[in-house]
C-alpha cells in the first residue's frame, strides 16, 4: 500500500477500524460501489483515512483483486476530494474489473460529492 506521504491516503485493513466506520458511517449508494463516510472521526489535519472492501460473489481472487486495484486506483484519481480526518470504506460489488474505467471514476466521484455535502 502506498505510504501516508505520497499518496496523501492512509490505507487501512484493520478490521475493527472498518466495522466502526461501517457503523457510524453514513452511507452512500453507488450501481456497484457502497461508501461509508465517518465525519466525527481524528483531527482535521491529518490524512483521510480509507479502508476497501470487497463484496461476496468474485469468480475468482484474480478477479478480486483486479477490482481492488481498480477502485484503489480511482481513489488515487479523487483523492482531492477525500476531506482531511474523514474515515471512507469502500465497498464494491462484483463485475466491477470488468467495468469502464472513467465510468467508476464518474460514478465514484458522484458518491464523494454527495459526500461533500
Amino acid at each position: 500500500m502506498p505510504s501516508v506521504e505520497r499518496s496523501g491516503i492512509r490505507w487501512t485493513s484493520d478490521s475493527r477500524e472498518i466495522k466502526t466506520i461501517r457503523g457510524s458511517g453514513q452511507l452512500l449508494r453507488g450501481r456497484s460501489v457502497l461508501v461509508w463516510v465517518s465525519h466525527n472521526s481524528y483531527e482535521r489535519t491529518c490524512a483521510p483515512i480509507v479502508g476497501i472492501a470487497a463484496a461476496r460473489g468474485f469468480s475468482s481472487a484474480v478477479n478480486r483483486n483486479l477490482a481492488k486495484r481498480r477502485v484503489r486506483g480511482c481513489l488515487m484519481d479523487l483523492r482531492h476530494l477525500l476531506k482531511p480526518g474523514n474515515r471512507y470504506l469502500v465497498k464494491f460489488r462484483p463485475g466491477v474489473e470488468r467495468e469502464e474505467y472513467q465510468i467508476l471514476v464518474e460514478e465514484m466521484r458522484s458518491i464523494l460529492l454527495r459526500a461533500l455535502q
